[in-house]
């Protein structure tokens, strides 16, 4: 089986596209600690979207399962987090972590992949206005991250580069975000922005020569941008179960949304779920 067919089917598995932890957020625990640790829930929500693909369902509804699961071993860390929609699959090494700074190597998937029967590689149905694109593949990327933590608001920014040979790209990210309590809720905030590098938008979003057609021209992206906003919330239930609920919204600069595959500047996504904590 081609090595991107497996990286496609590991991050559907892992990265739904987002309680063990969240690199994101103020109480992550991917500090390095001595010997090995490990943390997991498993959990179940439900979910509403919308898709930025042009000829997809406008609304898209499902149930996803909710696993969380980190695993250490002094420096090293895996972490995936399906309970917030800002979640997925991290693998890093801890190269600092004092006085509230952190320098980590990173390693995640930032782009789905996606095909002319959509973003579902289990739904093999040709989407009439996507039929002869090209597949755009899965990517992996590895760089650094730092991050500044500020009692229960933290501040993060990472540079990461595709390994896998997808876009062969850079892509600049950075996250602030805030957690506060009311009652017995926890509330959680985050506002991101992340710069892509041209050949990671061109390679997604382009159109080349022999992928165009009357209704899809030729087009040619470069450098583009994109701004996060979440919320997630959280109640406890009882001793191990926890209530959750969550709202993504990511606004897209004109260099992804002018592209003849794409719909719309904006997508959101929603969720409400529980989990069981052991």
């Amino acid at each position: 089986m081609p090595i991107r067919t497996l990286l496609a089917l590991f991050f559907l598995l892992i990265s739904q596209p987002s309680l063990a932890t969240n690199r994101y957020y103020s109480d992550n625990r991917l500090e390095p600690q001595p010997g090995f640790n490990w943390d997991w829930s498993i959990g179940a929500g439900y979910y509403i979207e919308d898709s930025y693909l042009i000829g997809l369902d406008s609304y898209d509804d499902g149930i996803e399962p909710d696993l969380n699961l980190v695993i250490s071993y002094n420096n090293f860390y895996l972490d995936i987090d399906h309970s917030q929609l800002s979640g997925g699959m991290v693998i890093g090494y801890s190269l600092v972590d004092k006085f509230d700074w952190g320098l980590d190597i990173v390693g995640t998937n930032v782009q789905a992949g996606f095909d002319e029967t959509g973003l579902k590689i289990y739904d093999r149905d040709v989407v009439d206005e996507l039929a002869g694109i090209d597949r755009r593949h899965y990517d992996f990327d590895v760089g650094l991250r730092l991050s500044r933590r500020f009692d229960d608001m933290q501040l993060s920014f990472e540079l990461m580069h595709d390994i896998t040979g997808t876009h062969n790209s850079w892509i600049f990210s950075s996250f602030l975000t805030r957690i506060s309590q009311y009652r017995n809720w926890e509330l959680r905030t985050g506002l991101g922005f992340n710069h892509y590098g041209g050949d990671f938008t061109d390679y997604y979003f382009g159109i080349d020569a022999h992928e165009a057609t009357a209704q899809r021209p030729i087009y040619q992206a470069h450098a583009s941008q994109s701004l996060v906003l979440e919320f997630h919330a959280e109640h406890p239930l009882s001793q191990n179960w926890v209530f959750l609920a969550g709202w993504l919204s990511t606004l897209f600069s004109s260099e992804i949304s002018d592209s003849p595959i794409i719909s719309q500047q904006y997508q959101h996504k929603a969720k409400v779920g529980v989990r069981y904590v052991f």
